[in-house]
């Protein structure tokens, strides 16, 4: 591995400055973005404030610039500056990343898919392409498109990727399955910037199994080292359980990823959702394993691990001390290849389906009930309430439909407010 190709220590303080120097710079030339010279110096203090808040992530050198956080668009590309524009300058503030499931069709049978009972009805090319750009319009600076497996069906992959502009950045979510040759010569053309490769296990017999695909672990390898070759950005996307964590099965994460040559390895707790609903044991909920595994985010981002890839921690990044959950339009929500719009992949309940309504009025009705950014981790504390309107309503697909979902948000307690957006300043 090059140890250019990420930035700690000063090398970060020097791109840091870098960034707060263009930024005045970059917005003193376009004035229509402010009615007054206050606006413009509010503006970038909360553009300082807000970068303030990656200070702990190791920064990855990319070909379009730098990437100070996984879900922040490479700096100075224009996506960069749309979600920047996004988050500060509307009002109500725009999200950042959208999920967006492209196809049911999948090959794997992963033991904790959260869309295995989702309908299996895809939208209609048309239709996704539209909402897609839909989407992009509410201030979505970077998609990861994801499936089922979304080379399972690469045409209409293609032509998605192709629909965007260069206010995304997007990414391919993938187990790696079905890419045949020349398919992702296609998608970079098209503007693909990188791939999130599901590696469940840094023990290929554990991978495998979990995934229920003899081979797949090879198959991810194999796919992390295209992308590499090709100079696209690859991070892997791991689910580990709470006992491969306790026996040091971070580290030995880390360290595949070091020899692959990954940029990120992005650690998602075990979430109560899809196949998981109703499951207690293993949801990482001991307090102690989630320090753990927030200090090595801190240590794997630090100098002194610096040839190894970023890691980003979903426990760290949802610290009520930096971004808290980020759901429902916040920074983050989800659009199922069905059709269904929910504030996270990992929340079982729709505010509505775009085969029967406009866009903008269900993603209008699912803000409404995330009027300001909170600390509680949704996916955690409604878990139970899902399962339960579940059982009652006999149904057997999931998402829970928005009738049903009405009775979930009516009254819900989503957490005390995010101290950093409440610093910033830009919720009413």
């Amino acid at each position: 591995m090059n140890d250019r190709h990420f930035a700690t220590g000063l090398g970060k303080v020097l791109i840091y400055l870098r960034i707060i120097l263009h930024i005045p710079c970059y917005y003193a030339v376009r004035p229509r973005f402010f009615s007054s010279p206050l606006g413009y110096f509010r503006f970038l203090r909360r553009a300082l404030q807000l970068l303030f808040v990656f200070r702990h992530n190791k920064i990855v050198r990319v070909n379009a610039g730098y990437k100070l956080h996984l879900y922040l668009p490479a700096y100075p590309s224009p996506a960069f500056f749309y979600a920047i524009e996004s988050k500060l300058l509307r009002s109500p503030p725009g999200p950042t990343t959208i999920v967006f499931s492209m196809t049911k069709a999948c090959s794997y049978r992963c033991q904790h898919c959260y869309q295995r009972n989702d309908a299996a009805t895809d939208l209609d090319e048309t239709l996704m392409i539209r909402t897609a750009q839909a989407v992009r319009d509410t201030g979505v600076a970077m998609f990861d498109i994801e499936g089922g497996e979304p080379f399972l069906r690469f045409p209409r992959l293609l032509k998605l990727v192709q629909a965007l502009d260069a206010r995304c950045e997007v990414w391919v979510n993938t187990t790696g399955a079905n890419c045949q040759p020349g398919m992702l010569d296609e998608l970079q053309k098209a503007g693909l910037f990188g791939l999130m490769i599901s590696v469940h296990s840094p023990d290929r017999d554990k991978h495998d199994a979990f995934t229920g695909v003899p081979g797949a672990f090879d198959t991810a390898c194999a796919m992390v080292r295209t992308g590499r070759q090709m100079g696209l950005v690859v991070a892997f996307n791991s689910v580990l359980s709470e006992e491969e964590i306790r026996h040091g099965g971070l580290d030995r994460l880390m360290e595949l990823a070091r020899e692959l040559d990954c940029d990120y390895v992005q650690l998602i707790h075990p979430k109560p959702a899809g196949l998981w609903i109703g499951r207690t044991e293993g949801m990482q909920t001991d307090a102690a394993l989630i320090r753990s595994v927030q200090q090595a985010h801190i240590r794997y981002n630090s100098r002194g691990m610096h040839a190894y890839p970023a890691l980003a921690a979903q426990v760290f990044e949802e610290r009520k001390d930096v971004l808290g959950c980020t759901s429902g339009g916040v920074d983050r929500y989800y659009v199922g290849a069905s059709g269904e719009v929910q504030p996270c992949e990992f929340l079982n309940f729709s505010f509505g389906n775009v085969k029967e309504e406009p866009f903008a009025l269900i993603y209008a009705r699912m803000r409404s009930f995330f009027p300001s950014p909170c600390q509680d981790w949704l996916c955690c504390t409604q878990a139970e309430v899902v399962q339960r309107l579940f059982a009652q309503t006999g149904l057997t697909q999931t998402p829970l439909p928005w009738k049903v979902t009405q009775e979930l948000v009516a009254s819900w307690d989503r957490g005390l407010p995010t101290p950093i957006y409440k610093r910033l300043g830009i919720y009413k």
